[in-house]
């Protein structure tokens, strides 16, 4: 396909790009976004076959397909960091005022397994899984400790 065929497919297509950014609410990293689009439009117009539909058709159904493809991917990306990241590299990184309110925070005011959930889990960075192994108890109870630890803390914040 040439240059300029295709930025007239793109110019054609790009209201149809932009409404499905906004659709799927993507407009945080909207020029990454838009990106991804773009190829995907292009790879529309390389793999289309005449007899098999509308080109139209074709074009939402693979611009919308990569667009929700890479915010999974962003999505699964930022689980894995999260999961294994070092809570100290976050904290250096934090605004002071933040930093301050870490110091701020107090900790008595939530139960033994609470904490535990606190110490190990946000602080040391270990698994739900790895606190129920150690605890004996299900997963389920240790979410159960997060929501409330959280719910505590949230208020205690709030409260400040």
């Amino acid at each position: 396909m040439e240059d300029s065929v295709f930025e007239d497919l793109v110019e054609q297509y790009m209201p149809l790009i932009k409404s499905q950014i906004k659709k799927l609410h993507l407009t945080n990293n909207y020029i990454r976004y838009e990106q991804v689009a773009i190829i995907a439009l292009w790879e529309c117009a390389e793999s289309y076959q005449n007899g098999k539909g509308s080109f139209s058709s074709y074009a939402y159904m693979k611009v919308r397909g990569k667009l929700i493809d890479e915010c999974r991917q962003e999505i699964r990306l930022a689980k894995q960091l999260s999961l294994h990241s070092d809570w100290s590299y976050y904290k250096e990184r934090l605004p002071i005022h933040q930093q301050t309110l870490l110091t701020e925070i107090d900790l008595s005011n939530l139960t033994e397994n609470q904490s535990k959930w606190v110490e190990m889990v946000v602080l040391g960075g270990e698994s739900l899984k790895t606190l129920a192994g150690v605890e004996g108890v299900s997963i389920e109870a240790v979410k159960s400790w997060r929501k409330s630890a959280l719910s505590k803390l949230r208020k205690q914040l709030l409260s400040s």
